[in-house]
């Protein structure tokens, strides 16, 4: 694994956001002993925060592969990452941080860039048949072209967002994934299982926060629940979204009819 330990180095004590979470205050650090480790917990809990702090302190990448501080909104994550050490087996420079709202920007960016570099041909072309002023454009395009076919933007979400992470994942990478069931059918989401199992083969490693139970259930992950903003190791048949999916299944109409009488 790439990563063998998250330390707090010091507690910055401030009321300003991202420090007045309950799940900053309280996080002390996290050892991994799995390469895959899932974090649970309800909307509103801190995890997509405290993720966001560590991809900062790990250097990571956002998915479109650009550095996380040309995007303004995560300047919290950078304050946090001041109080965060990340302690590496290996550093790697492969792995991205994946947010579930950066997908459908990601996908319109590649398109519009195809669709740039498409129209720069021509307009060389028309010009000068055999100009050399084409060869960069030309590289980008079937570049695109290679690693996401026609486009992402022609295909289902859930195909173009399995194209994308086949595309995008490297042997020995540390990947943060916040909730990347979002655009999933159930049955999609048994197949990202497969490919991170796979992945974690090649030396991955990856730091999951979800609210699917199925995401949940892969049997080799390390699972921590946020309970009162405190990380708390946890067992698969004992998380509360387990057991809600679990009973609603069984017996759907005693929750619904609370909700609809």
């Amino acid at each position: 694994m790439s990563v063998r330990e998250i330390k707090r180095k010091y507690t910055t004590m401030d009321d300003r956001y991202p420090f007045n979470l309950d799940i900053v205050r309280r996080f002390d650090g996290l050892a991994f002993s799995a390469p895959v480790t899932i974090i649970v917990g309800d909307n509103g809990c801190g995890k997509t925060t405290l993720l966001e702090g560590i991809a900062a302190a790990a250097g990571s990448i956002l998915i479109s592969g650009e550095h996380m501080e040309k995007d303004h909104s995560l300047s919290p994550a950078f304050e946090l990452a001041e109080d965060l050490k990340i302690i590496w087996s290996l550093k790697s420079n492969n792995g991205f941080f994946f947010r579930a709202a950066d997908f459908i920007t990601y996908t319109r960016s590649i398109a519009t860039m195809r669709e740039d570099a498409r129209a720069k041909i021509e307009e060389i072309k028309q010009r000068d048949p055999y100009s050399l002023e084409v060869l960069p454009y030309a590289k980008t395009y079937h570049e695109l072209r290679s690693l996401y076919g026609e486009g992402l933007e022609k295909r289902s979400h859930g195909e173009s967002f399995f194209d994308l992470f086949q595309a995008r994942f490297r042997p020995g990478g540390f990947y943060i994934l916040d909730e990347p069931e979002a655009p999933l059918s159930p049955q999609n989401q048994l197949t990202l299982l497969a490919m991170i199992h796979e992945m974690t083969k090649e030396g991955a490693q990856f730091l999951i926060a979800t609210h699917s139970p199925i995401m949940m259930a892969y049997p080799y992950a390390d699972l921590y629940e946020v309970q009162n903003g405190v990380l708390e190791p946890a067992i698969f048949d004992e998380l509360s979204h387990v057991q809600i999916t679990r009973d609603f299944l069984h017996t759907p109409d005693r929750y619904l009819r609370h909700l609809f009488n």
